[in-house]
């Protein structure tokens, strides 16, 4: 007797997320600052450039019964266009991207490590202003035009137009890492086994802290009071800006590979735990002080890899061991399930500034888009 299997129903991430598989482990994820593309940072060195305008928009597939009220998302029906990918390796893998305006992406090439520049639309070419020198850290400073380069122990400061310098300083150490603060005003300058505060406008270095260990994520409250770097060694560094000391979190069952803010949730959240853990600002542990700890979504038997804050909820994407995506109210046990485990580990995560997009990189080559109609979280 013939047997007939039944189609396997659309999951929730079907009908939201476009998916594309590339040649080769996603390192990292990045949306420029106008929200129009996606820069993917492959493992080899390659760029691939993803348009995030989507011609099947989730709202446009929603459909409301009219006798039940019950609202439905039909598939989407048509083919999605290719991703624009490098030929060869033109970027150092080791070293994420930054914005450029508010189109393009900056980044260091992969033969000379000097800055190149890359348009929304994936044309590469290198930026003629910039010093012809190796590039060890870039960031972003929001809303000013500029971007702060790294070259080793030397800061510049440089015009996104043209890589024109307007200010350069020398540390005393190497930097690998570079974290702004929200309102552009503060850098947090890591290497060398020391994190240097420095201020963005003329790049004086104001105070100096030890980092033991590697630091794998890092980042600034809203309130400019604390920065804190997720470790390998499976602890948070906390340093209190404002009172000049330093302490740690310590006894994750994993590297902490990632931390967040959420200025909606008023609170800190990290990864590295078999759930995700938090506490209220502006008080974290410190000292004596235990903080406020509170509890995101529900305890389970995999690790959380991941976590990304929403900028304008009090959401948070969370990705575990196995590819399983969450998307978790911090604070509270409410989770929706975004996207079955997969097996395959999540790389990066990353929300676009509106909130409207979430962009998912694997392991396994796979780079995702979930976009969110306005009425997704009330």
């Amino acid at each position: 007797m013939t047997q007939h299997k039944p189609p396997q129903a659309m999951t929730l991430f079907d009908l939201l997320a476009r998916t594309w598989t590339l040649p080769g482990e996603v390192r990292d994820v990045i949306f420029n600052a106008a929200g129009s593309s996606l820069a993917v940072l492959l493992a080899d060195g390659r760029l691939a450039f993803i348009s995030v305008k989507d011609a099947e928009h989730p709202e446009s597939r929603v459909r409301i019964e009219a006798d039940t009220g019950r609202t439905s998302i039909r598939p989407r029906t048509k083919t999605l266009p290719a991703p624009v990918l490098s030929d060869a390796a033109i970027a150092r893998a080791d070293l994420t991207p930054c914005r450029l305006g508010d189109q393009g992406f900056a980044f260091s090439n992969a033969d000379t490590n000097a800055l190149w520049r890359a348009t929304a639309r994936g044309q590469t070419l290198a930026v003629k202003g910039a010093r012809n020198e190796a590039v060890t850290a870039l960031a972003s400073i929001p809303r000013t035009g500029r971007i702060v380069l790294a070259y080793d122990s030397r800061l510049a400061l440089v015009a996104e137009d043209g890589g024109a310098e307007l200010a350069t300083a020398e540390l005393s150490h190497g930097v690998s890492r570079i974290a702004v603060s929200d309102d552009g005003r503060v850098l947090g300058c890591l290497g060398g086994g020391q994190i240097s505060i420095v201020a963005s406008d003329d790049l004086k270095s104001t105070s100096t802290f030890a980092c033991e260990g590697e630091v794998l994520d890092l980042g600034w409250s809203p309130c400019k009071r604390w920065l804190v770097a997720g470790c390998a060694n499976k602890t948070v560094l906390l340093i209190d800006v404002q009172a000049g000391v330093s302490d740690r979190i310590v006894d994750f069952p994993d590297a902490v590979r990632t931390i967040g803010f959420s200025n909606k949730a008023r609170a800190m959240i990290a990864s590295g735990a078999f759930r995700v853990v938090g506490w209220t600002l502006p008080d974290l542990p410190f000292g004596d002080d235990e903080g406020s700890a509170i509890e995101t979504g529900k305890p389970g038997l995999t690790l959380v890899d991941l976590v990304a804050v929403h900028p304008k909820r009090d959401l948070c994407a969370v990705s575990y061991a196995n590819g399983l995506v969450m998307i978790c109210r911090i604070g509270h046990p409410d989770e929706m399930l975004l996207r079955e485990g997969s097996g395959a580990t999540v790389n990066s995560l990353a929300w676009s500034d509106d909130g409207a997009h979430l962009a998912i990189g694997g392991r396994d080559g796979s780079v995702s888009i979930a976009t969110f109609p306005k009425n997704m979280f009330k």
